[in-house]
C-alpha cells in the first residue's frame, strides 16, 4: 500500500495549487511543484536559475526588488528555525519586476519522516494572499476615515474650513468627499436668497 500512497502523495504535490518546496536542514530545495515552477520562482527567474538554497534565494529576491522583507525573514528563519521541529508561519511582501507588491503567506511544516534531527525536511508552502492584504487595507483605511469622523475637526470660526490629519484646510465639501462617499450638488437655501436675492424672496413667500 505505499507505494499507492506515495503516488496520491506526489499526485496532490504536483496538482495543488499551493507553491510548494521540500528543502533539507541544510536550506537546499530538494524538490517543488509545477505551481512553484510557475509562481514566485517564475516570477524571479533570474536570480531562481542561480539559487538552490532557499534562503540565499529569498536575499536574491530582496537584492533585485530592493525590498528588505525576504531578507529579514531569510535572517529570522536561518537563526530561530532549524532544527525543524515545529510549524512556523510569516506574510512576506516582494515587488515583482514590474513594480507590482504581491504578498505570500508562507507556511514551514516539518517532515518528521528521519529520526535524527539534522536529517530531517520540511515542506513549505508560499500562497498568494495579494487580494486578502488589499482588503485588509482597505478596509483599515474606511475605519481611520469614519474614527475620523467621529472625532474632534478643526473648523474656522470665519471661512468654516475644516483642518485635516495633515495640517492642510479645505473646504467642508472636500473635506466629506475625501472621507466619506459623500458627492455635493449646489443649491441655495432659502435664506440665503432672501439675503442675495430679495427680489425674489416674495416667491418663496408664497410656496410657504
Amino acid at each position: 500500500m505505499r507505494h499507492i500512497t506515495c503516488d496520491i502523495e506526489s499526485l496532490s504535490f504536483q496538482s495543488t495549487n499551493h507553491q510548494l518546496i521540500i528543502i533539507d536542514h541544510h536550506w537546499m530545495i530538494r524538490s517543488c511543484n509545477q505551481a512553484w515552477q510557475h509562481g514566485l520562482h517564475k516570477l524571479f527567474l533570474q536570480a531562481a536559475s542561480r539559487h538552490n538554497h532557499y534562503l540565499h534565494l529569498m536575499e536574491a529576491w530582496a537584492a533585485q526588488q530592493k525590498n528588505l522583507y525576504p531578507t529579514k525573514f531569510a535572517q529570522y528563519l536561518r537563526h530561530n528555525v532549524v532544527p525543524f521541529n515545529k510549524p512556523h508561519t510569516y506574510d512576506i511582501s516582494v515587488t515583482t519586476p514590474q513594480n507590482e507588491e504581491k504578498w505570500f503567506r508562507v507556511e514551514l511544516t516539518p517532515l518528521q519522516d528521519e529520526p535524527e534531527a539534522d536529517s530531517r525536511l520540511a515542506l513549505i508552502a508560499h500562497t498568494d494572499i495579494t487580494e486578502q492584504k488589499k482588503t485588509e487595507f482597505q478596509l483599515r483605511q474606511a475605519l481611520t476615515e469614519a474614527r475620523t469622523l467621529y472625532g474632534l475637526l478643526p473648523i474656522c470660526a470665519v471661512c468654516k474650513h475644516i483642518k485635516d490629519d495633515s495640517d492642510k484646510w479645505n473646504s467642508v465639501e472636500r473635506y466629506l468627499e475625501k472621507h466619506t462617499s459623500v458627492e455635493f450638488t449646489h443649491d441655495i437655501c432659502p435664506d440665503c436668497i432672501r439675503q442675495l436675492y430679495p427680489k425674489y424672496s416674495n416667491i418663496l413667500d408664497k410656496h410657504n
